[in-house]
């Protein structure tokens, strides 16, 4: 086998998850046994992929991640005259992370503060919470009881 084009296309986590998930199915239906080590390493990236805090832990439940989000996401973008400032890989980095946050953009955009405004910035994680959905914060961030007590807050 030779490789013509290296890296033709790149996927989402959520086109890898899909696409595992929909063999596992037709793999399961038509009763073909796949070799151990292929159906340990499916299973593997499934799991990997629905843990926390990746978007697609809670995938099965809120069905936020579809094809047609992706489309969606780019013309909301358009939309808003920021998806021609945004590379490809910038692109399936907000997709893959689905940033909530200006400071969690920063790691899918390279030189965030100097391409955009702080406006922008916020329409950006706006435009990416309402076609893909917000992450729920963690629940053991919000309970401060198990926070250890520190000089600064007088405990």
């Amino acid at each position: 086998m030779k490789i013509v084009e290296s890296q033709a296309a790149l996927l989402s986590n959520y086109e890898v998850y899909q696409h595992l998930v929909d063999q596992q199915k037709r793999n399961k239906a038509q009763g073909r046994r796949v070799p151990g080590n292929l159906a340990t390493l499916m299973t593997e990236v499934i799991t990997y992929l629905r843990e926390k805090p990746g978007p697609l832990e809670k995938q099965e439940e809120t069905h936020a991640y579809t094809p047609e989000a992706f489309p969606r996401l780019l013309e909301k973008l358009r939309e808003a005259n920021l998806s021609s400032e945004l590379a490809k890989g910038e692109v399936l980095s907000i997709m893959n992370l689905r940033p909530s946050s200006s400071a969690l953009l920063s790691t899918a955009i390279e030189d965030m503060e100097e391409r955009f405004s702080d406006e922008e910035q916020q329409k950006i994680v706006d435009i990416i919470a309402e076609v893909l959905g917000r992450n729920e914060p963690a629940a053991d961030m919000e309970d401060d009881a198990d926070a250890v007590p520190s000089v600064e807050n007088g405990a």
